[in-house]
């Protein structure tokens, strides 16, 4: 996809090198989707994956990414415990969730909240969830 698609240029993450992402995602076939997007993404490198919240420690304790992409529901962990653990290490955190349209608030640890792509809506899905990472990862580093 061409930076001319995005709503900035990313060129400030490509001077140096790609901001690498940990994906923490439950389901096997959504963590394959979701690498596959994020390194289709001019800027973004996927440096780990994890099913659950103890992988995304030992994830973690192996190289720190630049941010995480948090399933906002995995079972049998809180994601707000996770997000507290996460905002300790000072590792920004983007939830990515399947519902919709949520009708709970974002918690305010999260740098916002993402809906993750669908297999069937994939092509138009890849470009808005390419555009609103970007955006939050905007956001969080005061770039403009």
């Amino acid at each position: 996809m061409s930076s001319q698609s995005l709503p900035f240029q990313p060129e400030p993450f490509q001077a140096t090198r790609p901001l690498q992402v940990l994906i923490v995602e439950d389901v096997e076939s959504m963590r394959g989707l979701l690498e596959v997007v994020v390194n289709g993404i001019q800027g973004l490198s996927v440096s780990g994956l994890a099913a659950n919240g103890w992988e995304a420690r030992i994830e973690l304790s192996r190289r720190r990414p630049d941010f995480i992409l948090l399933d906002e529901i995995l079972p049998g962990e809180s994601e707000l415990d996770l997000l507290r653990e996460f905002h300790s290490l000072e590792v920004p955190v983007i939830l990515i969730t399947g519902i919709q349209q949520p009708t709970h608030d974002c918690p305010s640890l999260a740098l916002g909240r993402i809906v993750k792509p669908g297999w069937k809506t994939l092509e138009t899905d890849r470009k808005r969830f390419e555009n609103e990472v970007f955006l939050l990862i905007k956001k969080a580093h005061s770039i403009g």
